[in-house]
């Protein structure tokens, strides 16, 4: 894909990546990794990647947010190199890129119980970090959350909470953040990835809700 082939928002939303500490990945077969984006130039994007956990990976789908709005691109692995013993240098070519936020809305269950989220790549947090927060409700695509923390778009975090009596694990990107009552911040956030046997878990107290 050439650049003059994208509209003036894919354009935008491509150029959005060099500005994020980290994106969320995930390649062909389904497993998950995190970019770190330095450049990009046209429809190519330099960064740095988990190096033993590119073996075999040959398209990667990368997931961010430019401002409120979710955008979902799949690159071509052009090359991969050697940098440090955890990373590899890599060159990623666009194959195509779409807003994420088009179509109807997945149904959501209501939560309304603590959680806890651990910082794995936010703005106002060292990664590691824990804090209590509210989960209000949830979907197999998304998730809403309030928090005294101050959560920031693009944030990517790490939620355990109870749905429908079993702990589960979830990775979620910040797409939108807006004030709430009483000093929080009302989080909607984007599921990226799940703990073993988790997704059935949500879908099953989706389905007993009766959420549609």
């Amino acid at each position: 894909m050439d650049a003059d082939q994208l509209d003036s928002q894919a354009r935008a939303a491509l150029r959005a990546l060099s500005g994020l500490p980290a994106v969320q990945a995930s390649s062909q077969d389904g497993s998950e990794l995190s970019i770190k984006v330095r450049e990009v130039e046209g429809v190519r994007v330099r960064g740095l990647a988990p190096r033993l956990k590119l073996f075999g990976v040959q398209r990667l789908t990368l997931r961010w947010a430019v401002e409120t709005a979710p955008w979902k691109a799949l690159f071509e692995l052009d090359e991969a190199e050697f940098h440090t013993d955890d990373e590899a240098a890599v060159v990623l070519s666009l194959i195509s890129i779409e807003s994420a936020g088009a179509g109807r809305a997945a149904a959501r269950a209501p939560v309304r119980a603590p959680g806890r989220l651990r910082a794995d790549q936010c703005k106002n947090a060292v990664p590691g970090n824990e804090y209590t927060v509210r989960v209000e409700d949830v979907s197999e695509t998304g998730i809403q959350l309030t928090s005294e923390f101050e959560v920031m778009a693009n944030d990517q975090f790490t939620l355990t909470f109870d749905a429908g009596g079993r702990r589960v694990h979830v990775e979620a990107i910040a797409v939108t953040v807006r004030p709430g009552p009483y000093g929080r911040v009302v989080v909607g956030a984007k599921l990226v990835a799940f703990g073993p046997g988790d997704r059935a878990a949500i879908q099953q107290l989706i389905a007993s809700s009766g959420a549609a």
